[in-house]
């Protein structure tokens, strides 16, 4: 996972307490390119919110269609 990567889509999610673990390791299981994730401090209830950044198309995709 890299830091400084060029975001073309991103995806805003609630993970509930104890489950981020379980999304990390899926991605880095299942994405062929950069991603990253950092917390949403901009809701009116900031905690398990997080926002999820992509390089490619094919790995945005596969995420949201995993998160449905």
């Amino acid at each position: 996972m890299s830091i400084n990567i060029p975001v073309a889509y991103k995806s805003k999610i609630n993970i509930p307490f104890g489950k981020l673990k379980e999304v990390v390791k899926w991605c880095e299981d299942n994405l062929v390119g950069d991603w990253r994730f950092t917390e949403d401090h901009n809701t009116d209830f900031p905690y398990n919110n997080y926002i999820f950044l992509f390089e490619s198309e094919r790995d945005y995709i596969a995420f949201t269609m995993w998160q449905k």
